[in-house]
């Protein structure tokens, strides 16, 4: 990662994310301000850019997410209520404490909650964010289920490895 390409982006998303708060905190007296909507839209979109130059991932996930949320909301498929808030501050939250951590030195983010991720995507969809459920350790490897080369079956997995499993057990099932 380039550290002067980075520091760029690190002052111009810092500006962003403290626009994008007060922007969320006036959304809430305005939820349907076309003007305001579209700023916030911008701000998650700027983010991503920056963050997808730079190949920050789990940085372009959320404000991916969040941008295609406020897509949605903008057009008038979702509305900007009381659940949508709550999660569209989950996302901001992270990418905000993202925002600190590359400040701070940091190099390597964490990977995003799959809750959040999976809320983002119920509401991009127009459906109302779940409650996070209980987390179930269930063994990562079936009989007949292969993983993907590279792939460690003692640590963690991304979302994408998650699904391809799924996916062999769905098609293996039938």
């Amino acid at each position: 990662m380039d550290e002067e390409i980075l520091q760029d982006f690190l002052v111009e998303a810092s500006e962003l994310v403290d626009q994008l708060n007060e922007q969320l905190v006036d959304l809430e007296q305005s939820p349907t301000d076309a003007d305001l909507l579209n700023a916030v839209f911008r701000g998650f979109h700027t983010v991503k850019g920056g963050a997808g130059f730079l190949g920050i991932t789990p940085l372009i996930e959320v404000c991916h997410r969040a941008e295609n949320v406020f897509d949605k909301i903008r057009n008038g498929d979702v509305s900007y209520d009381a659940v949508a808030a709550d999660v569209i501050l989950r996302a901001f939250d992270v990418i905000s404490d993202s925002i600190e951590l590359l400040n701070d030195g940091e190099r390597e983010l964490p990977e995003n909650d799959p809750q959040l991720l999976i809320d983002l995507d119920v509401l991009t969809k127009g459906g109302a964010a779940a409650e996070p459920e209980p987390v179930v350790e269930e063994p990562k490897v079936q009989s007949g289920l292969q993983l993907q080369e590279g792939v460690d079956p003692d640590g963690d997995m991304t979302d994408e490895e998650f699904e391809a499993l799924l996916n062999q057990r769905d098609s293996s099932s039938v």
